[in-house]
């Protein structure tokens, strides 16, 4: 089984843009995962004389120094939040053929439906990923994960419907059952969804040509590729025929 932990960014009034994003990763490599991000959060903190299992991997905690992160130094928070990025963008599968992925969709604050158009963007994508994960014998089903929102029951709803229904870009075929949602606090995985998502965010959310990539340029070679086309982020943009993000470049080159 595939497992998609998401998260969202961008959903404070005024924001010019809401992301969603996240990681695809398969069950078997979740857990090595967590304990990548749960040991280098050790390394860094305790020799602080922090306990790092109260700390959450936040990228807005972190750069604000609000709840637990309000314990250390303004420079050691950019370092940890610096280095957690270096340590999601250097994790490898065990299984090679079993591959991680990171997804996201970006919608621009001139659709009135931009939350319903981004996770009906992101479910297919992932949807997709999982079908293309089967073809090389070993039948995947994939399950999202969400961190604890206010579109809980909503999504659940959406979901459903597209599964039944089929969504506007096709039908579900390869989810195991709605989304579920749980503590990011207790999840290293929803952690690293809430650092790609900020990732997005902060590039996104800047004029063309003041896009700040200093966080999601270590992440774009992450995103799910198929034939040459980056599938695993979609930018919804009224520019895209200017635009040249790496998701606006390869819709145009496919």
């Amino acid at each position: 089984m595939y497992l998609c932990f998401v998260d969202e960014s961008g959903t404070h009034g005024g924001s010019p843009v809401f992301v969603v994003g996240g990681i695809i990763i398969h069950e078997l490599d979740a857990w090595h995962l967590q304990q990548r991000l749960d040991s280098f959060l050790f390394r860094k903190l305790h020799p602080l004389g922090q306990d790092h299992t109260i700390y959450e991997l936040h990228a807005t905690e972190l750069r604000r120094g609000t709840k637990q992160w309000k314990n250390v130094d303004k420079p050691d928070r950019h370092r940890i939040l610096n280095g957690a990025y270096g340590a999601l963008a250097g994790f490898s599968s065990v299984n090679h053929n079993l591959p991680w992925r990171l997804i996201g969709a970006v919608m621009e604050r001139d659709s009135g439906h931009q939350r319903l158009r981004a996770y009906e963007l992101l479910i297919k994508k992932f949807d997709d990923f999982v079908s293309r994960a089967s073809r090389g014998g070993q039948q995947q089903t994939g399950l999202i994960v969400h961190d604890r929102s206010s579109v809980e029951g909503t999504l659940q709803s959406w979901t459903n419907q597209w599964r039944v229904a089929s969504s506007s870009l096709g039908p579900l075929r390869n989810l195991a059952d709605v989304p579920m949602f749980a503590d990011s606090r207790a999840s290293r995985a929803l952690q690293a969804a809430d650092l790609v998502a900020y990732a997005l965010y902060r590039y996104y959310s800047k004029p063309r040509g003041r896009r700040d990539e200093r966080y999601v340029r270590r992440l774009w070679s992450q995103f799910d590729v198929d034939n040459g086309r980056m599938h695993g982020l979609i930018h919804d943009s009224a520019y895209f025929k200017r635009c040249q993000c790496p998701a606006c470049v390869s819709r145009r080159q496919a």
